[in-house]
């Protein structure tokens, strides 16, 4: 049986326990036979997928935002609760011993107060290209390395909304994002592994987005226009300490920054008449843990489950969002 620990989806703390980890012996006499790991809840997998095998994760998401942080950062109460159900549907291919390819499928239910959308919702759908330049030894001490081009496509409704507004799940933009990737085993004193990855990815401003009428932007039915997205920059490190062949418990730390948003366009004012909007908006940023279990039932069939929250932002909503995931190796 393949092990779940090579085929993974989806701090600085992390990084200095790794280095000051005493190993009880010499390297390449660990073995990883008795381990397995799912991967942590946000950072992708740098090792990638054997030639010819898929791993398939669906997650079960709550997203729950009763308030948000200001442009100073300060944390504020929101005007009314937020929330949504969502699924999300990473499905992950070995295209060759070093190319792997991911599609990332999602829908949602949104809420506003007492408003429902109506059912879930297609959003928006990434595709992840993966290269491997440095594959792991055997026991993982080698660090795995590799690079990743991210496409993001606008498959979710986010303007021309008639209906109810909650069931435009998508933003419109066609975003594509540079991915640097990195993972090691650290063999700890009590001869128990701790694997590390980490991820700094970075995406420059896109194209911008055409928008019509009602839309996720706060737009109303006579708007015509366009939104001007930022870049985007984004960091995230995982670790896993396994307990033994069946528990790991992992603690993960998620950062990402966009710069500022320009809307522009014509809408009408309160007196029937056609005015420019042009419109400005800051830049935000968010900080989120993600501490999380694993129970592995077989070595290709496992569970994780966990809470992402976040602990700082500015121009950004709180989130608490519990989220289970089973990841399957075929």
């Amino acid at each position: 049986m393949h092990r779940i620990r090579h085929r993974t989806p989806r701090t600085c703390l992390v990084l200095a326990l790794a280095a000051l980890a005493a190993p009880a012996v010499q390297a390449g006499e660990h073995s990883l036979e008795d381990v397995n790991f799912t991967g942590p809840l946000i950072t992708p997998n740098p090792a990638g997928l054997p030639q010819g095998h898929w791993y398939i994760e669906p997650y079960l998401v709550r997203v729950d935002s009763r308030d948000y942080y200001d442009d100073n950062g300060d944390r504020r109460r929101s005007a009314g609760r937020s929330g949504a159900w969502a699924t999300v549907l990473p499905i992950i291919y070995g295209i060759s011993e070093r190319v792997t390819g991911q599609v990332n499928l999602s829908a949602s239910r949104a809420e506003s107060g007492s408003a429902r959308s109506s059912g879930f919702r297609a959003g928006d759908t990434t595709a992840r290209l993966q290269y491997l330049l440095q594959a792991p030894n055997a026991e993982g001490s080698r660090p795995a390395i590799s690079i990743a081009l991210v496409q993001r496509f606008s498959t979710g409704s986010h303007d021309r909304i008639t209906g109810n507004p909650l069931d435009a799940q998508g933003d419109g933009v066609q975003r594509t994002t540079a991915a640097l990737g990195v993972q090691q085993v650290v063999w700890l004193g009590n001869d128990r592994p701790l694997r590390w990855r980490a991820q700094l990815s970075a995406g420059p401003a896109p194209a911008r987005t055409a928008i019509s009428g009602a839309s996720v932007y706060g737009t109303d039915d006579s708007f015509q226009g366009h939104i001007a997205r930022g870049s985007v920059l984004g960091l995230s490190v995982g670790a896993e300490y396994s307990f033994n062949a069946r528990w790991v418990g992992v603690m993960e730390m998620a950062a990402s920054r966009e710069t500022g948003q320009r809307l522009s366009g014509f809408a009408r004012n309160g007196n029937g008449g056609v005015e420019r909007i042009d419109e400005r908006r800051p830049a935000s940023r968010s900080v989120s843990l993600a501490p999380a279990v694993e129970y592995h039932f077989s070595p290709s069939l496992g569970l994780i489950a966990g809470v992402e929250f976040s602990v700082a932002g500015r121009n950004t909503g709180r989130i608490v969002s519990p989220q289970v995931a089973l990841g399957m190796f075929f």
